[in-house]
């Protein structure tokens, strides 16, 4: 008996290991389902030809970050409404919110994280489909999301330079690409790199060829709720200045743009319903729900501002 027993025994357990490793590995396809409105909710100035700076809030949720096409089909939306508003030229600056790469470490996972109301909701899924995490959660000593966020850097810095620099060449305009949580960034043959050491908030922008403009800006992270970075950028329009901060128990930047004799000027920040980001400030939130918006319409905001004729 004992000698029909083991075999059996080791058969049924080799098709458990073997249906377990199929369903890590599946990711079925689902259909896509998001908000691709868009609406100028402000517009100020007069347009000329001296440039102008185009703010967007947009509205994204976990499902938007499954695969950067869908992002990159949610930007195209509001950029698409832009230019049907006139307001995309070759002196358009155009910014996006800080930490709106970040959650691109939710590519490629199954569907049902997608529907998780918070990370910690999802986490015993994503446990199991992902067992090579365990290494990291119990010998490393990371939560769940540093470890998944530090497993996917390699790919998610990849992803957020072909995003944002296919957004800034097919729309022939100046981007300032919002920010991306990484371990040790750093630039090598001008492709954006992570590393293994500490995470860094960085922050690229890319001139209207796609290329990389200026340095990168990076800070340590976690950030204090009371702390407040600026960062100066040189690009074809004038100077853009970004003052991070958040104040207010959300991330929000203030971006301008100078030419030296007018000043345009918004305030960023993301909509929608991103979960709250791994050590950021207590009690802090990533897409604010008490903050007041720029209008009541649903779906991404664009808020432009226009540097004055002399």
């Amino acid at each position: 008996m004992r000698k029909l027993l083991t075999p059996l025994i080791a058969a049924i357990l080799v098709s458990c290991l073997t249906a377990y490793a199929v369903w890590t590995g599946e990711r079925p396809r689902a259909h896509y389902l998001s908000d691709l409105r868009a609406s100028l909710a402000s517009d100020v100035g007069t347009a000329s030809a001296r440039g102008n700076l185009l703010a967007i809030r947009p509205a994204l949720y976990p499902s938007d970050y499954r695969d950067p096409d869908l992002l990159r089909m949610k930007l195209a939306a509001a950029l698409d409404h832009a230019r049907a508003q006139g307001l995309l030229n070759d002196k358009t600056v155009v910014a996006l919110p800080d930490h709106i790469g970040t959650w691109l470490l939710l590519r490629d996972e199954k569907h049902n994280l997608y529907q998780a109301r918070t990370f910690a909701e999802g986490g015993r899924l994503l446990t199991l489909s992902h067992p090579t995490l365990l290494g990291r959660l119990f010998l490393q000593g990371q939560d769940l999301e540093e470890a998944l966020l530090r497993a996917k850097a390699r790919r998610m810095a990849r992803d957020y330079q072909k995003l944002f620099s296919r957004l800034a060449s097919e729309y022939r305009v100046t981007i300032l690409a919002g920010s991306i949580l990484l371990p040790s960034p750093y630039l090598k043959e001008g492709k954006l790199r992570s590393g293994h050491g500490a995470l860094y908030n960085l922050a690229l922008a890319f001139s209207p060829d796609g290329l990389l403009l200026d340095e990168p800006f990076s800070q340590p992270w976690p950030q204090s709720a009371r702390s407040e970075s600026q960062q100066t950028l040189h690009t074809s329009s004038g100077l853009v200045t970004i003052t991070r901060s958040w104040s207010g128990g959300y991330p929000h930047s203030r971006v301008t743009l100078s030419d030296g004799q007018t000043t345009a000027s918004e305030i960023l920040f993301l909509r929608g319903r991103l979960w709250p980001l791994h050590n950021s400030p207590a009690g802090s939130e990533l897409t604010p729900s008490n903050t007041r918006q720029a209008s009541e319409a649903p779906g991404s905001h664009l808020l432009n501002a226009w540097l004055e004729e002399e």
